[in-house]
């Protein structure tokens, strides 16, 4: 299982440009260490579709400083559940299931 980190709410940066949407999750630490969008079962034999991190650096309320892994993710459609599979630092993959809302 995987959270978005707490500093945005919880929350993701939907970006659209020429009509395709990605959305720009910053997770709770760099445990995870890649995405794949698709069943786990695809993603092990997919290595050049992996999605691999970057480093965001997320700044708290409080002030306090943490550098986490992010993730640039497709989303095929809103408000309806798609499969992303993620590994961790543990070599295992997992099956996951995310929808993606555009709140204002």
């Amino acid at each position: 299982m995987f959270r978005v980190n707490e500093a945005n709410n919880g929350r993701g940066v939907l970006l659209v440009e020429e009509g395709k949407m990605n959305i720009h999750i910053s997770l709770s630490g760099k445990k995870i260490v890649n995405l794949y969008l698709g069943k786990a079962e695809n993603a092990k034999t997919d290595e050049g579709a992996w999605l691999n991190p970057v480093e965001d650096e997320i700044i708290y309320r409080d002030g306090t400083k943490e550098t986490v892994f992010g993730f640039d993710v497709p989303v095929p459609y809103l408000d309806k559940e798609f499969d992303l599979a993620l590994i961790g630092t543990k070599g295992v993959w997992y099956d996951h299931k995310v929808r993606v809302t555009d709140v204002k």
